[in-house]
C-alpha cells in the first residue's frame, strides 16, 4: 500500500508549481528557498508581513546594541574611530522597524471587512535590509522616470588600493575626493569644449565580504550632449586613460591634505598594479535592465541571505563560499563603518545629468498644456505599495481574501491600542530573539590545574 507523502513533501510540490524552470530550491532553516527573483514572485501570492525579529541581523543588533559602546574605546577605536551618534541611532530605528508595537498603518476591505496592520519602517540607511531595498527600487524609479534621457547607458565602476582606503574610513567627508576624480576623469577622457558626458555616481563601502572597500559604481550615458541636447554616441572609450586621471587626482589630494608624503604616489606608480582601477561596461538600453542597474549601484552592504550564527560565532558566507567569522560585537563594529552619516550625500549627478543642467532645461522646456498634462500625468511610484509592485509584481492594498482593493484607514502609534487590534486580528505578538552565547574569555584558559604527571 503506498505511504501518503509527508507535509513537507506536499509543500515542495507545491513550491515546485509556482516555480520558473532553471530555479534552484534550497532548503533554509526548514523552507525551501527560491534562488532567483522569478521564484520570489511566484511564491509570494500576496503581502505578508516580514519578521525582523526572526532573522540573525536582529538577533546580533538586538543582544549587542547594549554592551557596543561599553567597550568600543578598549576593543574597536583604534581599528575604527569614534563610535558616532548616528551608528547607535541607526541600530535604535532598526530595532523598531517592522514591529507592530512601534506603529503601524491600518489596512481595511470594504467588500469582506477583512483587517490588516502594515507596521511601520526606519528608513534608515546602512543597517535594514528591507528599507535598503526599497530606496534602491525607488532610486531605480527616479532615474527612469526623471533623470535618465533615452539613450543607451553602461554601467561603470571605481577602485582604489588598499592602503589607501583607511583614510576614508576614519573621515567619510574624503569621499568627496573620489566624486570628484571620478567625474573629471570622465570628462578629460569622453567629454570635449563643446560636448558633455552624463553621469549619475553612487559611493558604495562595502565589498563583497562586507569589508570596507569604498568604490563607486555609476549610470553613464553612452555619448555625449551638446547645449541643444543632441546626443553622440562614444566612438571609444579608454579605461586605462581614466584609471590614471582618477589615481593622480585622488593621489594629488591627499598628498594635499598632509595624509601622504609624496613618496607613496612614488611608490604606487612604480608598481606594475597600483590598485587603481576604471572600468566600463557594454552599452544597454532596455528599460528593465535601466532599472535592474540602477537599483544595483544603490544597493545596501548586507544580504540576509549570506549571514548566519552558529552557537556564538556570526558567519558571513560570500558568494564563492568563503565564510568570515567574527563574534557579535565585531561583526556590528565592522557593520557601523558602512552607516552615512546624517544628510551625507551618496549619489551624486555630473554633465548632462547633474541638478544645474536639470534645472536649466526646466525653466526653458516648453509650458505644456493643462488639460494634457492632467491627462498624461503620472504619480511617481515612490510609496511602499508601489515598490511592492514594481519587485514582487503583487499589490499589497489587494485584499488576500476576496481580491478587492483595501484601504489605509488609520495611522496608530499607540502601542495598547495597536497591540489590543493585533489580538482580536491573532497576529502574535513579537518575541526577543534568542541570547547569542559569550564567547570564552581568554583570562579562563590562563590559569590551568598542574596534572599530576607534572615532575
Amino acid at each position: 500500500m503506498p505511504q501518503p507523502e509527508s507535509d513537507d513533501a506536499q509543500a515542495l510540490q507545491r513550491v515546485k508549481a509556482h516555480t520558473p524552470a532553471g530555479t534552484t530550491l534550497v532548503v533554509c532553516g526548514g523552507m525551501y528557498t527560491c534562488r532567483t527573483w522569478e521564484g520570489a514572485k511566484a511564491k509570494l501570492q500576496h503581502y505578508r508581513r516580514r519578521q525582523p525579529e526572526e532573522t540573525p541581523l536582529y538577533r546580533i543588533v538586538y543582544h549587542g546594541r547594549d554592551e557596543l559602546p561599553r567597550i568600543w574605546e578598549e576593543r574597536f577605536q583604534q581599528t575604527y574611530g569614534v563610535l558616532r551618534d548616528e551608528v547607535l541611532e541607526t541600530f535604535d530605528e532598526y530595532l523598531n522597524c517592522g514591529l507592530l508595537q512601534h506603529g503601524a498603518a491600518r489596512v481595511y476591505c470594504d467588500t469582506c471587512k477583512h483587517s490588516l496592520l502594515v507596521a511601520f519602517s526606519c528608513k534608515k540607511r546602512g543597517v535594514c535590509p528591507s528599507c535598503n531595498a526599497k530606496r534602491a527600487v525607488k532610486f531605480g524609479e527616479h532615474l527612469c522616470d526623471s533623470v535618465l534621457e533615452r539613450v543607451p547607458h553602461r554601467h561603470c565602476g571605481f577602485t582604489l588600493p588598499k592602503r589607501l582606503r583607511v583614510f576614508f574610513r576614519y573621515d567619510r567627508e574624503l569621499n568627496t575626493i573620489l566624486f570628484q576624480a571620478a567625474a573629471e576623469a570622465l570628462r578629460a577622457v569622453l567629454g570635449t569644449d563643446s560636448r558633455t558626458p552624463a553621469l549619475v555616481l553612487t559611493l558604495q563601502t562595502a565589498g563583497e565580504a562586507l569589508n570596507f572597500n569604498p568604490h563607486l559604481h555609476g549610470l553613464l550615458a553612452d555619448g555625449t550632449f551638446d547645449a541643444a541636447g543632441n546626443f553622440a554616441p562614444f566612438p571609444a572609450i579608454d579605461t586605462e586613460r581614466m584609471a590614471e586621471h582618477f589615481r593622480d587626482r585622488v593621489l594629488s589630494e591627499l598628498v594635499t591634505r598632509g595624509l601622504i608624503t609624496d613618496e607613496v604616489p612614488a611608490q604606487i606608480l612604480s608598481q606594475e598594479h597600483s590598485g587603481f582601477g576604471a572600468w566600463v561596461g557594454e552599452p544597454f538600453e532596455e528599460a528593465d535592465r535601466t532599472r535592474f542597474v540602477a537599483r544595483y549601484i544603490e544597493r545596501g552592504p548586507l544580504s540576509l541571505e549570506k549571514l548566519s550564527i552558529t552557537d556564538d560565532i556570526v558567519a558571513y558566507t560570500t558568494s564563492d563560499g568563503v565564510t568570515q567569522e567574527f563574534d557579535a560585537l565585531e561583526f556590528l563594529a565592522l557593520l557601523s563603518c558602512h552607516i552615512p552619516k546624517p544628510y551625507e550625500s551618496v549619489t551624486r549627478y555630473y554633465g548632462w545629468y547633474s541638478c544645474r543642467r536639470r534645472g536649466e532645461r526646466a525653466k526653458h522646456a516648453p509650458v505644456p498644456d493643462e488639460s494634457a498634462t492632467q491627462e498624461h500625468r503620472t504619480e511617481p511610484s515612490v510609496s511602499w505599495a508601489a515598490c511592492m509592485k514594481r519587485v514582487f509584481e503583487i499589490d499589497p492594498l489587494e485584499c488576500p481574501r476576496c481580491k478587492s482593493q483595501m484601504r489605509i484607514v488609520a495611522f496608530l502609534t499607540n502601542e495598547r491600542e495597536i497591540l489590543k487590534i493585533a489580538d482580536a486580528l491573532r497576529i502574535p505578538h513579537a518575541q526577543a530573539p534568542p541570547k547569542i552565547p559569550r564567547p570564552p574569555q581568554l583570562e579562563y584558559f590562563n590559569h590551568f590545574p598542574p596534572d599530576d604527571f607534572s615532575a
